[in-house]
């Protein structure tokens, strides 16, 4: 089964705004006349890689597959398998408490990365959106993902790590 990863509005207009301001950047270094564009240099070496960065590697999909979970990605793929699932929940936002970036992106093409919570410790964010949040526990890991229509990503999963387990 195949669930989909939509960004949510914040996400959207942080992308958009991003990409926008890039391309205005972008503009003002091609048409400058006076040839001091040093400033402009560096603002684009850094948001361009940022924001290829960023889109390849927020998650397209999210997959469940006889073996396990995919989070499909542009570039390297995470896949978890079910054996080495401990739990599986829906989550809000608020469960998550304050959580801090240890090494990540927040709101450009979604919220990627380590992060770190005071409530669930360390975990990777692999999300779109933050209203459809799904905790994945493994034995050595954890992750926070966004599937549209998290109940029911739950539940199938539940049922097949049931069955096996």
């Amino acid at each position: 089964m195949r669930y989909a990863a939509t960004l949510d509005d914040n996400s959207r207009i942080v992308t958009n705004l991003i990409i926008i301001i890039t391309l205005v950047i972008l503009c003002r270094q091609v048409t400058d006349v006076n040839h001091d564009s040093t400033t402009t240099s560096v603002l684009l070496f850094i948001l361009v890689p940022a924001i290829i960065a960023a889109a390849c590697l927020s998650p397209r999909y999210y997959k469940i597959t006889a073996e396990g979970l995919v989070i499909k990605r542009a570039l390297f793929p995470i896949t978890i398998l079910f054996e080495d699932i401990v739990r599986l929940r829906s989550i809000t936002e608020e469960e998550l408490g304050t959580s801090s970036r240890m090494m990540g992106m927040g709101g450009i093409f979604g919220y990627l990365g380590t992060y770190r919570s005071a409530e669930i410790g360390k975990y990777q964010r692999w999300c779109t959106n933050r209203e459809n949040l799904v905790l994945i526990e493994s034995r050595t890991r954890k992750w926070v993902i966004s599937p549209s229509g998290a109940d029911d990503f739950v539940k199938t999963v539940n049922g097949i790590i049931n069955v096996a387990g």
